[in-house]
């Protein structure tokens, strides 16, 4: 298959549920990004080589893409019965992250430091606004 843009995948996916009947309520396709998500991190269980992705045998590359469309289909399909344009939200979710966490306290390397303080910051502010 030549390659798609999100989008038109987005769109054929839609597509090919509604031609089905396939129509799930939001929280059961809010559960079935979970449960196949779950299914993926299945793939690398007990792997010895968990800090190296690149260590998980080549026979299972083909079960390991299989459960990440799995969870872009149910992902697609929650944004799509939840009315959300997944990107969109995506986008917006980025430009929050690019402030939150500047890429100069970075440099190209994990600052753990810098990290952990503002996800602190971010759960106190949350945690005053209830």
């Amino acid at each position: 298959m030549k390659k798609k843009t999100l989008e038109q995948l987005s769109k054929r996916i839609i597509d090919f549920n509604k031609a089905r009947g396939w129509t799930p309520k939001t929280p059961d396709l809010a559960k079935s990004v979970v449960i196949e998500a779950a299914e993926l991190l299945e793939k690398f269980q007990w792997d010895e080589s968990d800090k190296n992705i690149k260590g998980i045998e080549p026979k299972n590359w083909e079960e390991v893409g299989e459960e990440v469309a799995d969870v872009f289909w149910y992902l697609v399909s929650f944004c799509n019965s939840a009315n959300l344009d997944l990107a969109s939200v995506v986008g917006d979710k980025l430009e929050k992250n690019e402030k939150k966490y500047p890429a100069d306290k970075f440099r190209g390397k994990h600052n753990d430091k810098f990290y952990k303080t503002q996800k602190r910051k971010y759960r106190e502010a949350r945690k005053n606004q209830k």
